[in-house]
């Protein structure tokens, strides 16, 4: 594909982004809110273009919390976003605020990740569980733990200064909610962070599993 024509596609899938009718074709059944998979069917260009896969989180679908205002959580994520775009780190997918089928919402766009087991039988994930003290080379010890059969455990993330760079984000956003699942690794070699609802209170909130660092420069 040429350059123009990347651009183009690019250009295509950011209109649809912000116009382009959503599909719901599923759901993420492990969120705390509700959080829909869509599809849009962006213009195709030259006769190709496959659908844009996003993120939709209505407000409607969102948790009431005691200590974050109601309906508040869809543009904490969009604010979040335009913080990392500002900063120039691409850490979090594009995301927007728009209409969809449920009502106004938050929508970003899907991050395809590496599946570990299937790039490498032994592979960890950015953050993960080993054996207490076994910590690999590559990796940072966080914390050590009790699992849920009774076996020690420690907590380790990725030496990684693309993790390092969303756990500087974290600080700057006030982020009360990262989680390892919340980090992504991309089949296009990128390292994002998702779900960003809980960010940005007025009061300090940090919680974050990126603690490897704590104490460095």
């Amino acid at each position: 594909m040429t350059t123009r024509a990347a651009a183009a596609d690019e250009g295509a899938a950011r209109d649809g982004l912000y116009s382009g009718e959503l599909s719901i074709i599923g759901r993420v059944t492990t969120a705390s809110n509700l959080t829909l998979v869509c599809e849009i069917d962006a213009p195709p260009v030259d006769g190709g273009g496959e659908p844009l896969r996003v993120v939709y989180k209505p407000v409607r679908g969102e948790r009431p919390l005691w200590d974050f205002p109601d309906g508040t959580l869809a543009g904490r994520e969009v604010a979040s976003y335009l913080v990392s775009a500002a900063l120039g780190w691409s850490v979090i997918p594009e995301t927007i605020l728009r209409e969809g089928p449920l009502g106004p919402g938050m929508v970003q766009r899907w991050i395809e990740t590496v599946d570990p087991g299937e790039s490498a039988p032994q592979r960890l994930d950015l953050v993960d569980l080993v054996p207490a003290g076994a910590v690999p080379a590559g990796f940072r010890e966080v914390l050590r733990a009790v699992d849920g059969t009774g076996a020690r455990v420690s907590l380790v993330h990725a030496d990684d200064p693309r993790l390092r760079r969303m756990a500087v984000l974290d600080v700057l956003l006030n982020n009360a909610d990262r989680k390892g699942g919340h980090a992504l690794e991309g089949v296009d070699g990128g390292v994002y962070g998702v779900d960003h609802g809980i960010c940005l209170h007025s009061e300090p909130k940090l919680r974050t599993v990126l603690w490897g660092w704590a104490g460095e420069p």
